[in-house]
């Protein structure tokens, strides 16, 4: 089995990445990142001890929440593609000719999705911290001071002091802690994509509903923040908005060990269950006629 999913997911990268879409999605994932770096978001005097208290995790947190918001978005469009366009254009019958099975399809197809989730989550790390050192970092004495490091250092033409009460080693643990939260909501969010697709066999309908519902769900959640706390979607607010926060010198927000439980246990049942669902629905839909 595991040569022939193996095999599978070789061919769907190949072929995923032989299309438009993986390179495009990336245009707004870095657009949003460069819009908190260089028009400085979030930044106008909401530290509440001192409006030019500014540390770059203050930075690295809001740009890392807006990309992956669209992050999630986009593991949800792929997802919503990924068994309907097989079934649209017809090809199962090619694939399924083969000697593999509709079990093999099926793990291929979200393996598939959650590489290009992972992908997508790490550059979108990666290029949050390297546009930061490149757009707020500077030269000073012939060193090179990192928005990072305590201490003062320039920002956008002004001094910046940093919080005495938030050390680097804290920040860092903040974010750290808060990227990983933010995983498996981005997963779940997939596995959606994937229960939706599985249901259809047109690929705009799987993709139209699949975002309206994960707009709504997200939608509601917003509103109703007691009932929001368990949307999957929403799970990916928690971290970083906590880190983001501390960051920017809210000495009130804190780490709840209740609401971490609930950022990863959320997602974590909701993806197994979205994927137990399409699984069942995949096996029994006839996708041959």
């Amino acid at each position: 089995m595991l040569p022939r999913v193996g095999r599978l997911v070789n061919f769907e990268l190949a072929k995923l990445f032989r299309q438009k879409l993986p390179y495009v999605v990336l245009f707004p994932i870095v657009g949003a990142i460069l819009l908190v770096m260089m028009r400085a978001m979030d930044v106008q005097g909401e530290a509440v001890a001192d409006p030019r208290i500014r540390n770059g995790f203050e930075y690295l947190g809001t740009s890392c929440l807006w990309a992956l918001r669209l992050v999630s978005v986009f593991a949800v469009v792929i997802a919503s593609l990924s068994l309907s366009g097989e079934a649209s254009q017809g090809t199962y019958r090619m694939i399924l000719v083969r000697p593999v099975t509709r079990t093999d399809v099926f793990i291929s197809k979200a393996l598939v999705m959650a590489i290009v989730v992972l992908v997508l989550f790490i550059a979108t790390a990666v290029l949050s911290y390297g546009l930061l050192h490149a757009v707020h970092g500077f030269w000073r004495d012939g060193s090179y001071m990192s928005p990072l490091n305590e201490g003062r250092f320039t920002l956008m033409g002004e001094e910046v002091i940093a919080d005495p009460n938030r050390t680097k080693a804290i920040l860092a643990g903040d974010f750290r802690l808060a990227m990983a939260l933010s995983i498996l909501p981005l997963l779940a969010s997939g596995c959606f994509g994937l229960l939706i697709s599985s249901i259809f066999d047109n690929t705009g309908a799987a993709v139209g509903l699949a975002m309206f519902l994960a707009i709504a769900l997200y939608g509601f959640a917003s509103v109703d923040r007691k009932a929001g706390k368990y949307v999957f979607s929403h799970s990916l607010e928690y971290g970083l908005s906590v880190a983001k926060h501390r960051a920017e010198g809210y000495s009130d927000r804190k780490w709840e060990d209740e609401e971490i439980e609930r950022a990863w246990l959320v997602p974590l049942v909701s993806a197994v269950a979205f994927l137990g669902v399409a699984y069942g629905i995949f096996l029994k839909r006839d996708i041959l006629t």
